[in-house]
């Protein structure tokens, strides 16, 4: 009789998929509220085991919407064409490990660790030494808690890790988890906080280096925040983002980036501006940055999911940019220019969620983690035109308000402000009708020719409003 085909054990998270399904049940538990944050806390104290075990029982993980590496795939499919048992061997809970083989249907068993047994290293070693009693097996893993299976192995293979055994193919290098971190910031969306410097240029400071240097001080601590955020948003995103049909790419969501990491840089993009800014800039521009903070973790961990309240929000936290570009310079933010900051990002944020709808409409599908349904789309539109044309009246007012100001010499210029804003708002709408427009539309605008041209020319009629008299002309 010939012998059994050596059998290929399979490790999950990192390896079959690039995800940590223990670590992504632990955040989204954790999401769902202060009390199971202190039970997932507490169960942690008894162990990883224990903490894995439980948040598996009470919240299933989605199979459906793991990644899965393919040259892993295309391992499992050639081991079990040349009939090779394939077992799917854990350190997640066996509960997740046996859901996902379920779903996939390519494992003749799955294992993974219980309440009083994590399955990694040499646990896991052990068990596949008491299973096979002995005979020789395969292995496909990803880190150095491995090492010590492709040790034992007859052969191993690796998507991250390279332990320098002479038994073990490299299927892929381990990306660098510095470039993964960097766009998980998302540096691009820095341009949002360029919004600091509207007090400036409505204060007549623009060419004032003192207040320039605050200013920008103040845009350098809210774009390190900002980038806080994003990482404690894509965390708690991940499977939302997975299910979307661009932001599956994200650094968290396609596992590039691991949740450890991303929590360090998290906090450390927090910890070091507020502390900068309290040092240079003040108590009342930090008061400021503390409020963002805690507006946009409220909104990362319920508002978003809140019909009309999650819109609102968002204007807030543009708004609330324009409000810390005023402390960070001394000067008192006016009523005028308060009021037409919510009136405007409220249609700039109700133009992203109605991408987000049309988008979910034409696919047939909900958009995931938000309190719409595609009947509300045409609400959405209405309400976010109807508010863009509030702020252009808004900013009518505000000049109004300004004659006889000694900030500007010809104040009567700052009229012809209303045209190119009445333009550009009815142009992104028009342009979102016709779906050439995708995600955040401030994103749009910084790469857009038109937006940059019209946002150029407003500012040109300011400084013009600013230093020329054109009385007696």
């Amino acid at each position: 009789m010939s012998p059994e085909p050596t059998p290929l054990y399979v490790d999950l998270d990192g390896t079959l998929t690039p995800a940590d399904v223990s670590l992504e049940s632990f955040v989204a538990y954790a999401k769902t509220g202060i009390r199971a944050s202190l039970q997932l806390l507490g169960w942690l104290v008894q162990g990883r085991a224990v903490a894995k075990a439980r948040v598996a029982a009470l919240l299933p993980i989605d199979p459906a919407t793991l990644p899965i590496r393919p040259e892993i795939a295309t391992i499992i499919a050639d081991a079990r064409a040349a009939g090779h048992r394939v077992i799917l061997a854990s350190a997640s809970a066996a509960a997740n490990v046996q859901a996902i083989a379920d779903h996939l249907g390519w494992f003749d068993a799955a294992i993974g660790s219980s309440a009083t047994s994590n399955l990694k290293g040499d646990t896991k070693l052990a068990m596949i030494r008491t299973r096979e009693t002995g005979g020789a097996f395969d292995y496909a893993g990803d880190s150095r808690a491995d090492v010590v299976i492709w040790a034992a192995a007859r052969t191993g293979y690796s998507v991250g890790h390279n332990p320098h055994l002479g038994n073990v193919q490299m299927l892929r290098e381990r990306p660098s988890k510095w470039r993964a971190l960097i766009k998980a910031m998302r540096p691009h969306q820095w341009a949002k906080n360029a919004l600091i410097f509207v007090p400036l240029l409505t204060a007549g400071q623009l060419l004032n280096r003192p207040a320039l240097l605050y200013a920008t001080l103040a845009m350098v601590a809210f774009s390190l925040i900002a980038s806080s955020v994003y990482l404690v948003n894509d965390m708690l995103d991940i499977p939302a983002d997975r299910a979307h049909k661009t932001k599956y790419k994200r650094p968290l969501a396609s596992g590039a980036l691991s949740i450890p990491l991303a929590i360090v840089a998290a906090v450390l993009l927090m910890v070091i501006p507020l502390g900068a800014s309290l040092v240079a800039l003040g108590r009342a521009t930090t008061l400021v940055l503390l409020a963002y903070l805690a507006l946009t973790t409220a909104y990362s961990f319920r508002l978003k999911s809140v019909m009309t309240l999650d819109v609102i929000t968002l204007a807030c936290l543009y708004t609330v940019r324009i409000v810390a570009g005023a402390t960070a310079i001394h000067v008192r933010l006016s009523f005028w220019l308060f009021t037409f900051s919510v009136f405007f990002f409220l249609s700039l944020a109700y133009l992203k969620r109605y991408t987000e709808l049309s988008s979910a409409s034409e696919a047939g599908i909900l958009v995931k983690g938000r309190g719409y349904l595609p009947e509300d789309l045409r609400v959405v539109e209405t309400s976010g035109i109807a508010a863009g044309m509030l702020s252009i009246l808004v900013l009518a007012l505000f000049i109004n308000s300004l004659t006889g100001s000694l900030a500007y010499k010809t104040p009567e210029l700052l009229w012809l402000l209303c045209l190119p804003l009445l333009y550009w708002i009815n142009r992104v709408w028009m342009m979102a009708r016709r779906g050439e427009v995708e995600g955040d539309p401030v994103a749009f605008a910084i790469k857009d020719r038109r937006s940059i041209i019209t946002v150029a020319f407003m500012g040109l009629i300011v400084l013009i409003a600013q230093k020329v008299s054109l009385t007696g002309l």
